[in-house]
């Protein structure tokens, strides 16, 4: 069943009201008419599951069939931090960390960042690279949009990350210590953060800084990674490592 976004301003008693992009997506390429179901969150989080009872061509009204509470916050919640691709890479990045339950994205500037922007187009890359968060929220039937953050230098990334009670840096020249290894030697966290270069890497400097702002540096084996392949994964095996660790 699709998920959709809803306005908590729009809901009035056990009804609502969805318009702009939302309707449109539901109405005209979907093609749900009255009488259909769907879901839908809010900014809160909490889900619906509702009915179309009027529709025109611009606009809907729902009624609310079942209300659920917000999906349960993660156990860690997990910060990705990455050095700014090139071209549309970091969406790419943005809707599978939002599939996989990360908590917040934060894209920076560093050394060997390729890609330079003036502040016009780090704007408007925001509001898309939001856009691409809510709209790999609906598509995972997920109630969490992850928090994105508009485009940092290198110093301020680490000031960031610093806090967090467990941080990570990945470099490609750490031979010695695993991610299994640094995870395994981890105390009990609540907040992590994932520091991962650009396609250019870091500067031994630039890790060097990293370390003194309490990363742990850990390597991801003898294979050189894309920038979106070694983000994902270290966020993928985070993600497992945490779960496991409390589940059965």
């Amino acid at each position: 069943m699709p998920t959709f976004f809803l306005d908590r301003k729009k809901l009035s008693g056990d009804t609502a009201v969805l318009d702009g992009t939302e309707a449109g997506h539901m109405l005209r390429s979907l093609r749900l008419s009255v009488g259909d179901s769907f879901h839908a969150f809010d900014e809160e989080g909490r889900r619906y599951r509702m009915r179309i009872l009027e529709a025109t061509s611009r606009s809907l009204r729902a009624e609310i069939l079942e209300t659920f509470p917000p999906e349960p916050p993660p156990l860690v919640a997990v910060t990705l931090l990455v050095g700014l691709p090139k071209a549309d890479k970091m969406d790419f990045i943005l809707e599978k960390a939002t599939e996989l339950g990360v908590s917040r994205v934060i894209p920076f500037r560093s050394s060997r960042t390729i890609p330079r922007v003036d502040p016009a187009d780090a704007r408007k890359r925001l509001l898309r690279w939001e856009r691409v968060a809510l709209a790999a929220a609906k598509q995972c039937g997920s109630g969490r949009v992850p928090d994105v953050a508009g485009i940092v230098p290198y110093p301020e990334a680490l000031r960031r990350a610093a806090e967090h009670e467990g941080k990570v840096v990945f470099y490609e020249g750490e031979g010695t210590f695993s991610l299994k290894r640094v995870l395994a030697g981890m105390p009990a966290v609540r907040t992590v953060a994932l520091v991962v270069g650009p396609e250019g890497g870091f500067s031994p400097g630039e890790v060097g800084e990293a370390v003194a702002a309490g990363c742990l540096c850990a390597g991801l084996g003898s294979r050189i990674l894309r920038v979106e392949t070694a983000a994902l994964a270290v966020l993928a095996m985070v993600m497992y490592h945490f779960e496991r660790g409390t589940n059965p």
